[in-house]
C-alpha cells in the first residue's frame, strides 16, 4: 500500500503538468487569397512553353510551374501530337479531360503502353521515362510540384535544341 501511495505522489506533478499543457494546435488553414476556382468556359489558352513540341496550348490553373511548390496546368494538344520520350524530376499526376491519350511508360526497351480517354488518370513517378501522344486531340490536366522541368531522353528530340529555319 505504501508503494502505491509513493507512486501516486511521484506521478501527481507530472499529471498536473500534462493537464495544464496547451492542447496541440490544428494545422493552419490555407490563406483564403490562394483559393482558386476555374470555370472551363473561362480558360484562356496560350502557346505551350518551348520545352514542348510546337502546336500545343497550355493554361495555368493554379500555382506557378516555374517556381517551387504545387501547380496545376492543362495542356491542349492537336490531333497527331506527340511528346517524345522524356522524364520529370517530380511526380506527375495526369488526368484526361477530353479526347484520346496514349502513354508509353518506362525505358524504351522495356516500355509498356496504355490508351486513356476522358476521366482516366495516370501517376508518373519522378524520373520515369515516358512519351505521350494523341490521335484525335486531347486536353490533359497535370498536377505536379515545380519548378516544372522536362528532360528529353534523346537531346535531338528536345524542341529547344531545334535549329531555326532559314527564311526565304
Amino acid at each position: 500500500m505504501k508503494t502505491k501511495l509513493s507512486l501516486l505522489a511521484a506521478l501527481a506533478p507530472a499529471l498536473a503538468l500534462a493537464q495544464s499543457a496547451p492542447a496541440p494546435q490544428a494545422p493552419a488553414m490555407p490563406d483564403v487569397s490562394q483559393h482558386t476556382m476555374v470555370m472551363a468556359k473561362d480558360i484562356k489558352w496560350g502557346e505551350a512553353p518551348p520545352s514542348l513540341p510546337k502546336g500545343a496550348q497550355m493554361t495555368v490553373l493554379s500555382g506557378d510551374p516555374g517556381k517551387a511548390g504545387p501547380f496545376a496546368i492543362r495542356i491542349k494538344a492537336p490531333p497527331g501530337y506527340k511528346v517524345p520520350r522524356h522524364w520529370h524530376p517530380a511526380d506527375e499526376q495526369v488526368t484526361i479531360i477530353s479526347g484520346d491519350f496514349h502513354l508509353s511508360m518506362g525505358e524504351s526497351g522495356s516500355a509498356h503502353g496504355a490508351d486513356f480517354v476522358a476521366g482516366d488518370y495516370a501517376n508518373l513517378p519522378a524520373q520515369m521515362q515516358h512519351e505521350a501522344s494523341t490521335k484525335g486531340g486531347v486536353i490533359v490536366q497535370v498536377n505536379s510540384t515545380g519548378p516544372f522541368e522536362i528532360n528529353y531522353v534523346d537531346a535531338k528530340d528536345d524542341p529547344r535544341n531545334a535549329m531555326p529555319k532559314a527564311s526565304k
